[in-house]
């Protein structure tokens, strides 16, 4: 493999954008990436498959997981942003056939900007909600709204506690369902219906994401740093808190000393997609952060960092839910609390507005959780959308004088889209979407190994890796990427096809749609792979295995920084780069 630039092959060369900015503190990319623990389909599903299922065994493959499959996936990504400084698109200079891949990446990452702004907005009615004089899910104000049934009665009610026919509902999941009828009811809905109030919440959620996205790079780091702080104070206050709830020590222990009856073996195999979800909401999200990194930072130690912060977050949140649940199953300990979802992880999410209306203070424990759960989804969305941008700025030079009008007509566009979840279907059918996300995150994190550690090659990879920080990297703990980490991945993908193979879609016409269109969306992404190569390939000269092995090679890969870059050709020249490194000068 010969090392080229854009004037070899007669393309125009690269031009890095001067004004993308950088992190104030290299604390700021910690920040940013330790906000992708918020990923609240994550969140839903960890107390229940790991925590409740599991208990502390959970911690053993999960913590395998990272140590040879997660935290190197991290430290790659980290690698390839703050060696090259440019977004998941213009990384590919790196092997400029596969670009198709950065712009695999861009699809999703819109795609899932759409249905995770309803995060945010469900939490943001909630809290609207929670301002009223007495809160609405409470015991005493859903008595005047709550559906009577012969076979429903409300956890409020406690006439019926020696009645176990009854199926018990939970005030603050029918609250919601009264503003939007959601088809895993456990019911077909043959009609749509649309809540406005949802609208408004995602509207207002898509103003304040602008608002920040305007700023520069380091105002943006800056209000990440703080809002997760907050994140984390708050969540520690109501971890504190919480624990002395009646029934909440049951949590704990059920955790630390599972009884083995309890234990779902099976659950185990979720394990590594669960810690693969801690790489964020579609793909490219931390390579694009550490972009803004200086060139010299030391990404070996915040991906371990990182990975254990986000687990941490992770925990802490399953632990507030937890406690919550054992609380209420303390009030009404003969009856089980059914849930009202197919789904169950979304009882998880809106369960847990109803027992803080069990609490002292209920208006000041819901606003304080629903403040919490706000801030850490916002931060979210602000870190994947400003990873969009910024990968579309650094692709497409002529589109940087127009930075202000695409942040506008982009967040316009999400805000129209995101308006399709907050109907029944919509908000259903998210979890499809999630599931096509999660599968195509995890055959792109595997193309990138096979880019980087395969056809840029190991030696060049460790090689550079020595160049940016200054450390050797021995040749065994690659290869643990290179042959260690593709098995998990690809155990992640076979679960994530799994249960998208077994979604159970809606049986209405309007449900049936989307699920069609969802999944003619994602199958219409991966075309942009081998489109984009037979693209690359018509654009170069020569024969065509000439114009394979010039789009192939590397192409403008050098650091940004004009010091670097100069140290970096001085380093290695083009004999250097042509030829194979020796085994000896890695180890």
């Amino acid at each position: 493999m010969e090392y080229e630039t854009s004037y070899d092959t007669g393309l125009k060369p690269f031009n890095h954008d001067k004004n993308r900015g950088k992190w104030a503190s290299s604390k700021d990319f910690f920040f940013a990436c330790a906000g992708h623990a918020f990923k609240a389909d994550a969140i839903m599903i960890m107390p229940i498959i790991v925590f409740e299922d599991v208990g502390i065994f959970a911690l053993i493959p999960y913590f395998v997981t990272l140590a040879v499959c997660v935290v190197p996936i991290v430290f790659l990504q980290s690698f390839l942003g703050q060696f090259s400084s440019t977004g998941f698109i213009s990384v590919f200079r790196i092997s400029p056939l596969f670009k198709g891949i950065g712009y695999v990446s861009l699809l999703v990452n819109f795609l899932t900007l759409t249905y995770y702004s309803i995060f945010s907005a469900i939490p943001l009615f909630y809290f609207f909600h929670s301002l009223r004089p007495t809160i609405p899910w409470s015991c005493e104000a859903s008595a005047g709204w709550a559906e009577n049934s012969t076979h429903r009665i409300s956890i409020c009610n406690h006439e019926a506690d020696n009645n176990s026919t009854l199926l018990i509902t939970i005030p603050s999941v029918d609250f919601f369902r009264n503003h939007l009828d959601i088809p895993s009811f456990g019911r077909e809905v043959n009609d749509n219906s649309f809540s406005l109030e949802l609208m408004v919440c995602t509207c207002i959620i898509w103003g304040a994401v602008t608002c920040v996205i305007l700023n520069s790079t380091e105002v943006i780091g800056r209000l990440i740093r703080y809002s997760f702080l907050v994140v984390v104070g708050i969540m520690s206050i109501c971890l504190i808190r919480f624990a002395f709830l009646p029934g909440a020590i049951e949590g704990i222990w059920q955790f630390v000393f599972p009884e083995a009856y309890r234990i779902y073996w099976d659950t185990w195999i979720f394990l590594p997609s669960m810690a693969l979800a801690t790489l964020g909401p579609g793909w490219g999200s931390i390579l694009t952060m550490a972009s803004f990194n200086n060139f010299k930072t030391n990404i070996f130690t915040y991906s371990w960092v990182l990975c254990l912060a986000q687990l941490g977050l992770m925990a802490g949140i399953a632990f507030l839910s937890i406690f919550i649940k054992c609380f209420m199953e303390s009030i009404r300990p003969e009856s089980r609390m059914y849930l009202q979802f197919h789904h169950s992880q979304w009882l998880e999410f809106l369960s847990i507005p109803t027992g803080l209306t069990f609490m002292e203070l209920p208006h000041f424990w819901s606003l304080l959780f629903f403040s919490m759960w706000i801030l850490g989804s916002l931060n979210i969305l602000i870190i994947q959308l400003l990873s969009l941008l910024t990968s579309v700025f650094d692709e497409f030079e002529e589109l940087r004088e127009m930075k202000r009008n695409i942040i506008f007509g982009a967040v316009g566009i999400l805000t129209l889209t995101s308006i399709l979840f907050c109907s029944n279907h919509g908000v259903y059918f998210f979890s499809l979407l999630s599931k096509y996300a999660f599968a195509t995150q995890t055959v792109l994190n595997l193309l990138l190994l096979l880019v980087v550690l395969w056809i840029y090659g190991r030696e060049r990879f460790q090689r550079d890796l020595n160049f940016m920080t200054s450390r050797v990297y021995s040749t065994w703990m690659v290869n643990i990427v290179r042959f260690v980490a593709p098995l998990f991945l690809l155990s992640g993908l076979f679960i994530a096809l799994i249960l998208t193979l077994e979604f159970d879609h809606s049986p209405t016409s309007y449900g049936m749609a989307l699920f069609a269109l969802g999944t003619l969306i994602f199958l219409f992404s991966w075309c942009l792979i081998p489109g984009y190569c037979i693209f690359k390939i018509k654009q170069t000269t020569g024969i065509i295995g000439m114009r394979l092995r010039r789009c192939i090679r590397p192409t403008d890969w050098y650091p940004a920084d004009p010091v670097y870059k100069q140290r970096y050709e001085e380093n290695f020249n083009s004999t250097d780069i042509s030829h194979q490194l020796t085994t000896e000068t890695m180890e």
